[in-house]
């Protein structure tokens, strides 16, 4: 898991445009908290939420693309 979390971190760490493949791992990684929380939900509710919950976090990944934080 410890490779899977440098090599996320190099690919957000890469200057320029977000690579479907940086995407990817960004979504999935963003994802685990988010999912350890429904742990103890039914299966279907979870099942039903993951569409949801991957679309919201891509678009916010988009959005903090296209408006990167103020480097004060």
């Amino acid at each position: 898991m410890e490779a899977r979390r440098r090599y996320t971190v190099y690919l957000q760490s890469k200057a320029g445009p977000v690579t479907v493949e940086a995407l990817e791992a960004i979504l999935s990684r963003s994802m685990v908290p988010i999912l350890r929380q429904m742990e103890d939900k039914p299966p279907e509710l979870v099942m039903a939420l993951l569409p949801m919950v991957r679309t919201t976090l891509a678009a916010f990944v988009e959005v903090m693309a296209e408006h990167p934080a103020s480097k004060v």
